[in-house]
């Protein structure tokens, strides 16, 4: 999972603030639960979206919301390692509005074609 410091960079490039205490509340159960951590503030629910509105502010939420979505996105990354061999060297997710667009992986590995791409019609 990307470490502390990797969350706080995301977040202060896209927010202008790194959102650290918000980051740390959220792994705070790595300590015991090591890998598993995620079992705690690592999903929606509208009582944790309340509790870091009140605490941190609207945006906090969706540096919430992202900071699982990476988590989940280097997990998958790591799994697709072991299952295939081989991973995505890159993930690009586009928008229209509120839904999803359009989904490229890219891939940089031999006998491959570059890019796998999900075009919603």
């Amino acid at each position: 999972m990307p470490n502390l410091e990797v969350h706080k960079g995301i977040s202060k490039e896209r927010t202008n603030n790194d959102f650290e205490e918000l980051h740390k509340w959220m792994d705070e159960a790595t300590a015991y639960l090591g890998p598993n951590h995620r079992l705690e503030r690592h999903f929606f629910t509208e009582e944790y979206k309340d509790f870091i509105k009140s605490k941190w502010g609207e945006k906090a939420v969706v540096e919430w919301l992202f900071h699982i979505a990476i988590d989940n996105l280097e997990t998958a990354n790591k799994f697709a390692v072991e299952i295939y061999n081989s991973a995505y060297a890159g993930v690009e997710v586009n928008f229209e509005g509120k839904e999803i667009k359009s989904c490229k992986f890219r891939k940089d590995y031999p006998n491959s074609s570059n890019f796998t791409t999900y075009e919603k019609k």
